[in-house]
């Protein structure tokens, strides 16, 4: 079953393969709802926090944990939206920096994967290429 979000941008930020199965690729987008990297910007400790969610009828994005079986009937394409939460840890507290989505479609083709990368707003530091290192990394 295709998940297709009707409002996903027609012009996309990035457009990159992956030299993976479609399964495999979706996969590591799924099992990367709730995770979260640390980084140091200059003096800053920075926490990323990730939400992902998938379309749903499309019409909306809910997220990927509120559908029991979701890798089971997924085929041909999927779209995604990445969510990152930037707050800055210090010793005492945590201070939220900002928060930026992404749209993510991932395609099927062959045992590749094709995936178009657009974000959605200006909001954040980050760009569609850190989206990809992230996916890429978790290979």
């Amino acid at each position: 079953m295709r998940r297709i979000y009707h409002r996903f941008p027609l012009r996309c930020d990035l457009n990159f393969d992956i030299e993976q199965p479609f399964t495999d690729v979706v996969k590591k987008v799924v099992e990367m709802n709730h995770m979260h990297v640390t980084n140091r910007v200059g003096e800053d400790l920075i926490r990323l926090d990730f939400q992902v969610s998938v379309a749903d009828s499309k019409t909306k994005m809910i997220p990927v944990e509120n559908i029991p079986g979701l890798l089971d009937n997924l085929t041909e394409a999927a779209d995604f939206m990445l969510t990152l939460n930037e707050t800055i840890l210090t010793g005492d507290r945590r201070i939220p920096r900002s928060e930026t989505a992404y749209y993510l479609r991932v395609n099927e083709s062959g045992m590749m994967s094709e995936c178009f990368v657009s974000k959605e707003g200006t909001k954040g530091n980050n760009d569609a290429y850190d989206i990809k290192k992230l996916l890429l990394g978790a290979f």
